[in-house]
Protein backbone atom coordinates (compact mmCIF):
# COMPACT_ATOMS: atom_id res chain seq x y z
CA UNK A 1 0.00 0.00 0.00
CA UNK A 2 1.71 3.28 -0.50
CA UNK A 3 0.75 6.51 0.46
CA UNK A 4 -1.58 9.18 0.26
CA UNK A 5 -1.20 12.96 1.32
CA UNK A 6 -3.19 12.43 4.37
CA UNK A 7 -0.71 9.44 5.60
CA UNK A 8 1.98 11.50 4.79
CA UNK A 9 0.80 14.29 6.89
CA UNK A 10 -0.74 11.83 10.01
CA UNK A 11 3.30 10.86 10.06
CA UNK A 12 4.81 13.93 9.01
CA UNK A 13 2.69 16.36 10.29
CA UNK A 14 2.90 19.29 7.89
CA UNK A 15 5.28 19.83 5.25
CA UNK A 16 5.36 21.99 2.28
CA UNK A 17 4.08 21.02 -1.00
CA UNK A 18 7.72 19.87 -2.72
CA UNK A 19 8.49 17.62 0.27
CA UNK A 20 4.94 16.26 0.20
CA UNK A 21 5.22 15.71 -3.66
CA UNK A 22 8.59 14.31 -3.29
CA UNK A 23 7.42 11.75 -0.34
CA UNK A 24 4.81 10.48 -2.29
CA UNK A 25 6.68 10.04 -5.81
CA UNK A 26 8.78 7.88 -4.15
CA UNK A 27 5.42 4.92 -3.86
CA UNK A 28 6.98 4.38 -0.50
CA UNK A 29 4.66 2.01 2.00
CA UNK A 30 3.61 4.03 5.68
CA UNK A 31 6.07 1.83 7.46
CA UNK A 32 8.84 2.77 5.00
CA UNK A 33 8.15 6.87 6.24
CA UNK A 34 7.43 6.02 9.73
CA UNK A 35 11.27 3.91 9.33
CA UNK A 36 12.57 6.90 7.34
CA UNK A 37 11.65 9.23 10.52
CA UNK A 38 13.42 7.21 12.96
CA UNK A 39 16.17 7.02 11.31
CA UNK A 40 16.60 10.92 10.87
CA UNK A 41 16.05 11.20 14.35
CA UNK A 42 18.68 8.84 15.31
CA UNK A 43 17.28 4.95 15.49
CA UNK A 44 18.16 2.42 12.95
CA UNK A 45 16.11 -0.68 12.23
CA UNK A 46 13.13 0.33 14.44
CA UNK A 47 10.88 -2.34 12.53
CA UNK A 48 10.87 -5.60 12.44
CA UNK A 49 13.36 -7.33 10.49
CA UNK A 50 10.58 -9.67 8.44
CA UNK A 51 8.77 -6.07 7.64
CA UNK A 52 8.95 -5.48 3.83
CA UNK A 53 10.63 -2.71 3.71
CA UNK A 54 12.86 -1.27 0.33
CA UNK A 55 16.25 0.23 2.17
CA UNK A 56 16.38 2.32 -1.16
CA UNK A 57 13.11 4.11 -1.07
CA UNK A 58 13.62 4.82 3.00
CA UNK A 59 17.68 6.26 2.21
CA UNK A 60 15.40 7.95 -0.58
CA UNK A 61 12.95 9.40 2.27
CA UNK A 62 15.75 10.27 4.77
CA UNK A 63 17.37 12.52 2.29
CA UNK A 64 13.86 14.24 1.39
CA UNK A 65 12.97 14.38 5.12
CA UNK A 66 16.48 16.14 6.12
CA UNK A 67 16.97 18.46 2.18
CA UNK A 68 15.58 21.60 4.21
CA UNK A 69 18.45 21.42 6.92
CA UNK A 70 21.60 23.01 7.16
CA UNK A 71 24.60 20.59 6.61
CA UNK A 72 25.93 21.32 9.58
CA UNK A 73 23.02 19.97 11.24
CA UNK A 74 23.66 16.20 12.78
CA UNK A 75 20.17 15.43 14.24
CA UNK A 76 21.00 16.06 17.43
CA UNK A 77 19.06 18.68 19.94
CA UNK A 78 21.70 21.55 20.81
Amino acid sequence: MTLDRHQVEEIMGRLDDLKLAEILETGASPGELVEAKRWTQGYKHTIAEDAPLRPTVVNRLCEIIRMDEPEWYDGEPG
